[in-house]
């Protein structure tokens, strides 16, 4: 019996010349790869294998006793594990054939996929041929779905379209029809197809087939801007003939409140020429059919409501005319220069900043001057005693200084000035009454020529004094002269000189000399007049010019005129 301790499943039947061999010598040492136990073998047993026999001497032999023991018979080649033997069959050693395998798993993935990728490749390279020169799927132009269709065969279609092409123009009130003829239109068909599929990449098929596309902006049509944009023009400007256009937002002066205010822009009918030729152009372009005009087409007004700086103008102007002067004339206002007259004044530049406008300004006052200036004017008045009567001629009246009164103004736009300011003159009257009516008080010397007759008003308009004379010879060289008059002066006596009609020269004294006429025409006593009054002087009584009064009357009425009374001669 074998004296070892492996258990019996993990050793091979042996022999008994086998067993024996397990006391005496072994063949070889173990190697390594012999000595490494199987999985499945006891702690024990690996432990007693790989330790070497206690008889064994530092060179490998064997106790002298055993020695001399007969040799046994070589054992034959097992290969040792643990305590147990077995045929030695090692898979490494040199010369033996290896067992077949099969193949790893990691090959059978890579030559699949080889496959597939190979399958692929060709699939793309098939479809990348496929879409050179065809539109790819999702491809329009317009409403026209070119997708799969060749170049050719969409040049054909794009030219058979320009054929038939018509667009339709309309809104706000406007209506054209225009053909491809009216447009001038050709169409470079191969080109613009060429544009169209330039714009997808047949080698990245599988991306752009997803992908929609819309090919109309590459319609361009080459057709003549100008014979199409005349076209339009004319319709366009025949229908804005009668049409309303827009009104711009502005500053306006409001009566009702006496202020700038900003008036709302108003919306037109008529059409922006330049905006509607540029939209026929582009829909011509790509071939649309209908054109719809909107509100976008219609002119604009330059300047809005909104704008904030139409508001800052109307505040601005409305400092302007914070003045009211009331222009006075003899305590009667002549003129007045309010907010309502100021406003007319008022300018805007180019960037709506106000002002007053100088030549609105001079023209304003020269019609004031040209209204108030009396002198030598025709006035009408009526005498206290009823008689109506025309007079023209004199210096006597108002001067209205026209430079001066365009200064006043400004100074007083300036300051703000309210109230009753005097009217500037060069020459001034005791009262107004407007333009070509009496323009002197109640108090006056009247001479009625028709009458040859003389009265004198007071201030309340009562009749202190009249009197009969005679005037001068109506012959052209002796006539009173008519008109409206300043006393000038009175002198007693005095000593008149002259020239007769013949030529020769007269000297007269008078006590009561009174001239209105320079110093030269006046009222006097002329005790040489046997009468006065009636036709004496047509008759060849006249005088040289002067009204003669009876020397009574004469003095009277010269301690009642005062120097600057108004003497008014008419007939």
């Amino acid at each position: 019996m074998d004296d070892g301790t492996a258990h019996p499943h993990t050793r091979a039947p042996m022999s008994k010349k086998n067993t024996k061999a397990s006391h005496g010598h072994h063949a070889a040492p173990p190697t390594a790869a012999h000595t490494k136990p199987p999985a499945s073998a006891p702690a024990s047993a690996v432990g007693a294998a790989q330790r070497p026999s206690p008889a064994a001497n530092a060179n490998g032999g064997v106790p002298h006793s055993a020695a001399a023991s007969p040799p046994l018979p070589p054992a034959p080649d097992f290969q040792q594990t643990g305590l147990s033997a077995h045929p030695s069959t090692p898979p490494s050693a040199p010369g033996l054939q290896k067992a077949p395998r099969r193949p790893s798993p990691l090959k059978v993935v890579g030559i699949a996929l080889g496959a597939a990728f190979a399958l692929i490749a060709v699939v793309y390279v098939a479809g990348a041929l496929v879409f050179t020169g065809r539109f790819l799927p999702n491809t329009t132009v317009g409403e026209r779905d070119i997708s799969l269709m060749a170049a050719s065969d969409v040049e054909r279609v794009l030219v058979d379209e320009l054929e038939d092409y018509e667009v339709a123009v309309s809104g706000q009130g406007f209506s054209l029809r225009l053909t491809a003829e009216d447009a001038g239109m050709t169409l470079d068909a191969p080109r613009v197809v060429e544009q169209m599929l330039s714009d997808a990449n047949p080698w990245l098929w599988p991306l752009e087939i997803v992908r929609e596309r819309d090919e109309q902006d590459k319609l361009a049509a080459s057709f003549s801007e100008g014979h199409l944009g005349q076209t339009v023009r004319a319709a366009v400007e025949d229908f804005n003939a009668s049409a309303k256009p827009p009104v711009d937002a502005t500053v306006v002066f409001d009566e009702g409140k006496e202020a700038f205010a900003v008036q709302k822009e108003q919306a037109g009918t008529a059409l922006d020429t330049e905006a509607v030729i540029e939209t026929v152009n582009e829909a011509v372009a790509t071939m649309e059919s209908e054109v719809k005009l909107t509100s976008a087409h219609l002119q604009q007004p330059r300047m809005r409501s909104a704008d904030g700086y139409l508001a800052e103008a109307a505040s601005a102007a409305n400092r302007l005319i914070k003045a009211d002067v009331q222009l006075t004339m003899g305590g009667t206002v002549a003129a007045e220069a309010d907010p309502a007259l100021l406003s007319t004044l008022v300018s805007f530049d180019e960037n709506l900043v106000p002002s007053l406008d100088e030549k609105a300004l001079a023209a304003w006052a020269g019609e004031v001057a040209a209204s108030c200036t009396t002198v030598g004017s025709e006035r009408t008045y009526t005498r206290p005693d009823g008689k109506t009567v025309t007079v023209a001629g004199g210096p006597y009246g108002w001067t209205v200084d026209r430079d001066a009164l365009i200064d006043l103004v400004k100074s007083s736009v300036a300051e703000g000035v309210v109230g009753e300011v005097e009217m500037p003159c060069t020459t001034t009257g005791t009262a107004f009454n407007g333009a070509g009516a009496q323009d002197w008080g109640a108090r006056y010397c009247d001479i009625d020529l028709s009458e040859q007759y003389v009265r004198f008003y007071d201030e309340t308009g009562a009749l202190v004094w009249e009197a009969p004379c005679v005037t001068g010879t109506p012959n052209g060289s002796h006539d009173t002269p008519t008109g409206v008059y300043w006393l000038n002066r009175k002198q007693s006596p005095s000593k008149l000189k002259g020239t007769n009609l013949d030529g020769s020269k007269y000297e007269s004294t008078v006590q009561y000399w009174m001239p209105f006429v320079g110093n030269v025409i006046g009222l006097h006593d002329a005790d040489w007049q046997s009468a006065f009054g009636g036709s004496r002087y047509r008759n060849g009584a006249g005088s040289h010019g002067c009204v003669n009064l009876p020397v009574g009357s004469a003095g009277t009425l010269y301690g009642i005129i005062q120097e600057g009374d108004v003497v008014v001669c008419h007939w």
